[in-house]
Parts: structure tokens; C-alpha cells; sequence
């Protein structure tokens, strides 16, 4: 007896990226065992067509992009995957080209981790991904959002806005192209914004474990982000808007005033590390430089003084009322 079509699909491209607890991806669950002396920690992300990636985008693009979204969060607590589960609600039946490009780009971001999903058909509807991503970290030793301390270092780990500068130039390359971006610039801004990587994970993530008091991942704007961080930790923040870190081709947007810091800031999908750590951290932090930079971009002050971000000359950057994306309102707040 012949297998079903989608029994076909799932065992020809995506059971060569099941590890052992993914069972083949022949039976209906998957079985995890954590290590003896750790915790799981466990995070869901859906991506949709013209939300999170356009139409255009290329299937190995959009899987690099739902594997990013999951992992950052794992990273951001301090965990180190162990497995992902991937839910494909499709407008209409694959093909093999498209099911072979798709699994490339998750076998590109997490090799043999894959440990089940499903796949739906949803006649027309737009395209859905929703991961489930699974980590390991040491038991009691998750961090959280609540946590940071008076007088902590704010840190983020890696350039801000290059997502949102990535959109503009996707959607109009000649926009970018006028603002003073050669072709090599405008295809790496593109590229941030398609297929963002997720680089050193299991560096960053211990290094956040062994350090942070307080962390979460930049995925709707460092503004709203911070905010949501100090909030669950009852404190506030006094941000240096000159020392967040900004891309070279981002700083060249900014100098033709085509794109602003106030872009930068607010407009979301950086999907990066923000944490807190005692300054006491500072020196360790440092020395974990290199590929796992990190930047000091502030520090933790009282919840009365709320969260500020100061110009270069020490005065409160005006927002315009902007902080970052909202689901809700389906546009930057």
C-alpha cells in the first residue's frame, strides 16, 4: 500500500531533521527526556504571510525566519535548544521544490532537532508557521524578565533597527538605493530582513545564564521591549541613545535622514538579547567579546523615573508616542 501524499512529503524532507526523541516522525508524539539536574524551557512563535515575511519571500527565507524567532527567546533565558516542533498551515498543497527549500532553511538553522508538527491545507488562507521550540538550562538557572536590580548595566546584544531598515529597502530597493546604499548594502539590509540568523546561540546563552539578572529577546522594538522588562521587574531604565549599536548601513540611512534612530528603536524584529547584570558583571561580560559582543546601552533606575532614552546631549529623545509593534493595532505604537 502506497503512503498518503503528506506522509510522503514529511518523511522524504523533513524525518532526515528529526533527532531521536522525533521517533522517525513516524508516530503521533515525540518523547523528550531533559538531562538529570535540568528544566525545560519551552517557547511558541507564529509567523504569517504578510505580517512577518512577504509573499515573495523564499521558502528556505521564511523557515530561517520561524527557527529565529524561536531560538532568540531560548537565548534569551539562558537555555540551549534541544528540539522544535513545526506546524505548516499551507494555502494549498506543496511541491517537492518548495517542501526541499523549506526543510534546507530549518536544517540550516538547527541540525537533527526536529522532533514532530503537522501539516495543514487551509484552501487560501495565508501562509502559517508556528514553531514550538524546546531548551535545556542547568534547574533554577532560567532567566527571567523580573529580576533586574537598581543600578544594573542594560545590555543588547547586537545592532538595533537592522530588521526595520531591512523591510524599507525589501520593499523599495530604489528608496534605498536613493538614500545612498550601494547594491551589496541594500542585499545584506534585504537579507537581515528575510532570512535573520541566529549566530554563537549557545555562547550567548550561557553567557546570559552565568550573567543576567533580568532577560528577554527584541522582537517588537527595543523601546516597547525594555518596557515590558522593567515593568516585570518593578524597576526603571535610563537609556544612552548614542551608545545603542547601530549597523554601518543603518548610520548611512540615518545620515540621509531616510530612516531615524526613533526607526531604529521602535520598529521590532531585531531578535536580540536585551538583559540586565550587576556592574560587577561587567568585566566577565567584556571578556566574552568578540563574536558574543555585547553593549552597554544604559542602566536599571527606580520604577518612578520610568524608562528614558537620552540624546546625545543628555536630553529625553522625543518617541513621537512611538514604542513598537502591536499585534493589535496591527501597526507601530
Amino acid at each position: 500500500m502506497s503512503q498518503p501524499e503528506e506522509t510522503g512529503l514529511i518523511q522524504k524532507f523533513l524525518a532526515p531533521l528529526a533527532g531521536p526523541s522525533g521517533l522517525g516522525l513516524r508516530d503521533d508524539t515525540a518523547c523528550l527526556s531533559p538531562q538529570p539536574g535540568y528544566d525545560l524551557v519551552l517557547t511558541v512563535d507564529t509567523i504569517v504571510e504578510g505580517v512577518h515575511f512577504l509573499d515573495a519571500d523564499s521558502p528556505f527565507d521564511i523557515a530561517v525566519k520561524a527557527i529565529t524567532v524561536n531560538l532568540s527567546d531560548l537565548i534569551a533565558k539562558g537555555a540551549v535548544p534541544v528540539g522544535y516542533l513545526v506546524a505548516l498551515s499551507l494555502p494549498h498543497k506543496p511541491d517537492e521544490d518548495w517542501m526541499a527549500e523549506f526543510s534546507a532553511g530549518l536544517a540550516g538553522q538547527v541540525s537533527g532537532l526536529l522532533i514532530g508538527g503537522d501539516m495543514t491545507v487551509s484552501r487560501g488562507g495565508p501562509l502559517t508557521i508556528s514553531v514550538t521550540a524546546i531548551g535545556e538550562v542547568p534547574t533554577g538557572r532560567m532567566v527571567r524578565r523580573e529580576g533586574a536590580k537598581i543600578g544594573d548595566d542594560v545590555y543588547v546584544c547586537g545592532p538595533i533597527g537592522t530588521k526595520a531598515a531591512g523591510l524599507k529597502c525589501t520593499i523599495d530597493p530604489q528608496w534605498a538605493s536613493a538614500s545612498g546604499l550601494d547594491d551589496d548594502e541594500i542585499a545584506e539590509m534585504v537579507q537581515e530582513f528575510t532570512a535573520p540568523l541566529t549566530v554563537n546561540a549557545h555562547q550567548y546563552s550561557t553567557l546570559i545564564r552565568d550573567h543576567a539578572s533580568a532577560s528577554l529577546d527584541i522582537s517588537d522594538g527595543l523601546v516597547i521591549d525594555l518596557g515590558r522588562l522593567c515593568d516585570a521587574s518593578e524597576v526603571g531604565a535610563q537609556i544612552d541613545a548614542m551608545e545603542i549599536p547601530l549597523h554601518p548601513s543603518v548610520k548611512k540611512l540615518i545620515g540621509a535622514k531616510q530612516f531615524s534612530l526613533v526607526d531604529a528603536i521602535t520598529g521590532g524584529d531585531d531578535y536580540l538579547p536585551l538583559f540586565t547584570a550587576s556592574v560587577a558583571a561587567a568585566k566577565a561580560i567584556n571578556a566574552a567579546a568578540g563574536s558574543t559582543r555585547c553593549y552597554r546601552i544604559g542602566k536599571v533606575v527606580e520604577f518612578q523615573k520610568g524608562v528614558t532614552f537620552r540624546d546625545k546631549h543628555g536630553k529625553p529623545l522625543s518617541l513621537g508616542g512611538r514604542s513598537g509593534y502591536d499585534h493589535f493595532t496591527k501597526q507601530g505604537t
